[in-house]
């Protein structure tokens, strides 16, 4: 299968220059997330430009992703848009994009990603989302009831 980012440079050669501007289904980097997954197209614009004897690929990669927040585990949705800069020998081409966009949505994810910045998370009593409703667990609660109880020892008097 060939892949919609490999572009021939033969108009590069010729022309000196080629606009690109596609659209790939994000199934293509499907294995670009280590969490999270991409929805919808990723958009890959820009310019190949003739450099002596090379072509070089200035522009971004954009698209949607989905994670989970790390604090209440609610889908949090999001753009990224990403900086690509490729180059190749003339005669070596033909210019495939693919890996270098592959390696900018992996790099670009997020480390941790919250619903919003005063996120409660989930209850460690009974694992209600505190930012949808007060289950009426203090915060030190879930701490004293996971302990063991001690009883006292009987004296041995």
């Amino acid at each position: 299968m060939t892949s919609p980012l490999l572009f021939p440079l033969t108009e590069v050669k010729e022309t000196g220059e080629l606009a690109v501007r596609v659209e790939v289904p994000s199934e293509l980097f499907a294995d670009a997330l280590s969490e999270g997954a991409l929805t919808g197209p990723v958009t890959v614009e820009g310019m190949i430009r003739r450099v002596d004897d090379d072509a070089s690929f200035e522009g971004s990669a954009k698209g949607k992703w989905r994670f989970e927040c790390t604090r209440c585990l609610a889908p949090v949705d999001g753009n990224w848009n990403e900086r690509i800069e490729a180059m190749v020998s003339l005669d070596k081409g033909p210019l495939d994009l693919t890996e270098d966009v592959r390696q900018s949505i992996a790099l670009a994810q997020p480390m941790k990603v919250v619903c919003k910045p005063d996120c409660q998370g989930l209850c460690s009593v009974c694992h209600a989302n505190r930012n949808l409703k007060d289950c009426g667990h203090s915060l030190g609660e879930a701490e004293t009831s996971q302990r063991p109880r001690l009883t006292p020892r009987p004296d041995k008097g």
